[in-house]
């Protein structure tokens, strides 16, 4: 049995670098907010529990090398009313420079109802 070997040559060019200002710069590095990978997250966290992977948060967080109370935190994010976890997964922000934190979505986690939580929602993404 005789085998064929397959060459595939690409042409490379370098080129020279062109500079560009700081707002393009930004628009090039624009990605998820910090916030909305940790949803995301806890979504395939909690996926890993609910196969039976784990059986529950305790045996996640050793399997994972995590502390109980940081997976508790992380999956607490799903708590959040669906229609702020959506919104989330589409926020955007260049790197260093994020206006929402976990803090923050701990602080309308306090909020028990989801009508609750949409108003502090709200009431974030008015702040400058």
């Amino acid at each position: 049995m005789s085998t064929t070997t397959t060459e595939i040559v690409v042409a490379f060019q370098p080129g020279r670098r062109r500079r560009t200002d700081r707002t393009a710069k930004a628009t090039l590095c624009r990605q998820p907010i910090r916030v909305a990978r940790q949803l995301a997250l806890a979504h395939a966290l909690q996926l890993r529990i609910d196969s039976g992977e784990f059986r529950n948060q305790a045996e996640l967080a050793r399997g994972l090398g995590f502390s109980r109370e940081r997976i508790s935190k992380i999956l607490d994010l799903l708590l959040l009313a669906p229609a702020i976890q959506e919104e989330m997964l589409f926020l955007e922000g260049a790197p260093g420079k994020q206006r929402l934190s976990e803090i923050d979505l701990h602080d309308i986690l306090k909020r028990v109802s989801w009508g609750e939580q949409l108003a502090s929602w709200a009431a974030l993404r008015l702040r400058p």
